[in-house]
């Protein structure tokens, strides 16, 4: 959009080249991404040191849950036991647990060192949050994106998570990032081209719901009015990138039982598809779709007075069409990012079990970026810019009370204490005692989980139920003796630690009610108990020796 002297709403002359010497034309790169306007290197890095620094703070406090275990448990497997699991189970997080495996070499499996990844990759996105908003709708936009961005409660979650989700949407971001800046300048080199469809090929093995993307660019392409070459350069690299990550996405749909779990769980409701995907709380929820949904009409409205020939305040205009030429709207982008897949895996849904609220992870950058199009888009309707900052901290401020409560000791799914478990077993525990886990609880809640995640407090004792460890067994878990049979196996012992769950993390009671009375009968009796969160500590003895 250019005024009636040439010059865009941002300061950027069309019409005519930059002539060097004077001040009313600046130098404008040749190609539509780099004429865009964006910030300083110094600020999308202290954007990104943000991001991470959020995430990463306090992330070493809740316990470590059961998808993290899986993660941890098949990363500190060797080379030769990760392979035959992976054609057995979990092929879908194949590459996350091979690149921890080479993350816990180097800097072990402390829960603040395995959940660091995560925190990495929110502030590598926070970065292309910012960028990406900025080039396409202007500083307003990006900075106001990144900061929401930043304390987003999936986001923050995420972020303190040892899973592959965080890097999914880093990943994400620069691929829309990238596929923008090539499509926008009519890349006819071939390296660049290959080295995107390789970073997709990558991303869709991390997380094979990134092939839905496929989707998402074409709509961002369509919207760019790209040309014929174009297209073809695109969908040949988007292409051979799925091809590359067919055998991983086919490997993952025969293993797909073990997400049918999914189907017993309530989450098409509007709170499992409004809410819970990325706000956590239902005020933040609220206000963010209340500002998306006005983003979106003040769009409509904007482009259908456009189409009228009527007159629209230069600065709405420059909101939802970028001054550069060739360059997508980032409503068009931030829409497709975020409807797409969720339509998608919400109808996929209907025929087999695919959707979970977190799997829509990758999709928070663009909720972020309609939120802060629907801020500034009220301000500059009004003519009222004092509403930006009031809005903004409004969206942030409702963010902070979950970001707050997720750095708990319970915070994590289900909210498992085996840290806490594993502290009182350090603490009580002498050497040469035995310890006996429940097992009456689903694989990813068994207490036996905070001896594999917190190994250095069970040291001391004696794992007497251990039949096959995990990693040579072509599964995810031990394989043990049933609880209520091991006082069979603890003759010698004086002294041992029973672990088990509480009863609402059980699923089978009648089950887990045998375990004690079995020590009873032969010979043990409760001389303390240990009441946790999640787990009660027997420590049954009986008479000398």
């Amino acid at each position: 959009m250019s005024d009636s002297r040439g010059t865009d709403t941002r300061g950027i002359v069309v019409g005519r080249p930059a002539v060097a010497g004077d001040p009313s034309t600046p130098r404008v790169p040749a190609t539509a991404w780099g004429a865009a306007r964006s910030l300083p290197i110094r600020v999308l890095a202290l954007f990104g040191l943000l991001g991470f620094a959020a995430s990463a703070i306090g992330s070493w406090i809740p316990s470590l849950w059961g998808d993290e275990a899986a993660s941890i448990m098949s990363a500190e497997r060797s080379w030769a036991s990760l392979l035959p699991m992976l054609g057995t189970v979990d092929a879908v997080h194949g590459l996350y647990y091979a690149l921890l495996h080479v993350w816990i070499d180097l800097f072990g499996a402390s829960t603040f060192s395995v959940r660091l990844p995560s925190a990495i990759a929110i502030g590598i996105a926070t970065a292309g949050v910012a960028l990406l908003g900025t080039k396409l709708a202007g500083r307003t936009v990006g900075i106001i994106a990144a900061a929401m961005f930043i304390v987003l409660p999936r986001v923050t979650y995420m972020g303190e998570e040892a899973r592959s989700y965080a890097l999914t949407i880093a990943l994400v971001v620069w691929l829309t990032v990238a596929f923008i800046a090539l499509a926008s300048s009519r890349e006819k080199r071939v390296m660049p081209w290959v080295a995107f469809g390789a970073l997709f090929a990558f991303a869709c093995v991390l997380f094979i719901y990134t092939s839905l993307f496929v989707l998402v660019y074409a709509v961002i392409a369509w919207n760019m009015r790209a040309d014929r070459p174009t297209l073809w350069r695109a969908g040949i690299a988007l292409g051979s990138g799925g091809v590359i990550a067919l055998p991983v996405i086919v490997i993952s749909y025969l293993e797909r039982n073990q997400i049918a779990f999914l189907a017993s769980r309530s989450n098409n409701n509007p709170t499992g598809l409004f809410v819970s995907p990325w706000f956590d709380n239902l005020t933040l929820a609220i206000l963010s779709w209340t500002l998306i949904v006005a983003g979106i009409v003040i769009g409509i409205a904007v482009t259908v007075r456009q189409c009228r020939g009527l007159t629209t305040p230069s600065k709405l205009v420059a909101l939802y069409r970028p001054a550069a030429r060739r360059l997508p709207s980032l409503l068009v982008v931030a829409s497709a990012w975020l409807f797409i897949p969720g339509v998608l895996l919400w109808i996929g849904d209907r025929v087999t079990p695919l959707y979970s609220p977190r799997y829509l992870s990758s999709t928070s950058p663009a909720i972020v970026i309609l939120v802060a199009i629907g801020i500034v888009a009220i301000a500059r309707t009004v003519r009222a810019k004092w509403l930006v900052p009031i809005l903004a901290v409004a969206v942030i401020a409702a963010s902070l009370p979950t970001w707050y409560g997720q750095r708990g000791p319970y915070a994590k799914n289900g909210g498992t204490d085996w840290g806490t478990v594993a502290a009182a077993i350090e603490k009580r525990a002498a050497p040469g005692e035995a310890v006996v886990f429940d097992d009456n609880t689903r694989p990813s809640r068994k207490p036996r989980l905070a001896l594999r995640l917190y190994p250095e407090a069970f040291t001391k004792l004696d794992d007497v139920g251990l039949i096959t460890p995990f990693d040579e067994t072509d599964g995810l878990w031990d394989v043990v003796v049933p609880a209520a049979d091991s006082p069979a196996l603890v003759d010698d012992y004086h002294t041992v630690w029973v672990v088990l769950a509480t009863p609402s993390f059980t699923n089978a009671p009648e089950s887990q009610a045998k375990v004690l009375p079995a020590f009873e009968e032969a010979g043990f009796t409760i001389s303390d108990e240990v009441h946790l969160h999640r787990t009660v500590l027997y420590k049954m003895t009986r008479g000398q020796q």
